[in-house]
């Protein structure tokens, strides 16, 4: 089965709320942040650099896993000043410099869940279109798939 993009829903929990079943990821987005009429969000995951050895022998070069790095992913919508919920911790992650876990609720029932720092909250003017507010959220740690 794939997952479709639309009808998504994603939250903002504390770091530490349990989130290992279905029922636990439920349980915490109940009480989470909701980032509410999300555009797009772009990546999660990470690359992972291959660094090349050369040697001033006659020796062939060899090629070895590096470390990871983690996405940034897009957050835009529309702009509300009375957003208390995503947007509003957002900025207070922000402001604050706090860690959060994102939650994903997928179009398939199961869950998506990597711990997040935002790097960016800001507000979009463009002429002829709506203020949109624009976030960059860090992924920081591997994202985690809930399917039971």
């Amino acid at each position: 089965m794939s997952i479709d993009s639309n009808g998504l829903d994603c939250y903002l929990v504390p770091i530490g709320t349990k989130l290992e079943t279905k029922a636990d990821c439920a349980s915490a987005i109940s009480s989470g942040k909701r980032i509410g009429k999300i555009k797009d969000m772009g990546e999660i995951g990470g690359t992972r650099n291959i660094i090349q050895h050369e040697y001033l022998s006659k020796d062939d070069s060899e090629k070895n896993y590096g470390s990871v790095t983690y996405s940034n992913v897009n957050i835009n919508c529309p702009f509300s000043p009375t957003d208390t919920e995503g947007q509003g911790e957002l900025k207070a992650m922000f402001n604050n410099k706090e860690h959060r876990m994102m939650v994903i609720e997928n179009s398939d029932g199961n869950y998506t869940v990597l711990p997040v720092m935002c790097a960016k909250a800001a507000k979009t003017y463009a002429n002829n279109d709506i203020v949109m507010f624009n976030s960059i959220v860090e992924q920081n740690g591997k994202e985690e798939e809930i399917t039971e």
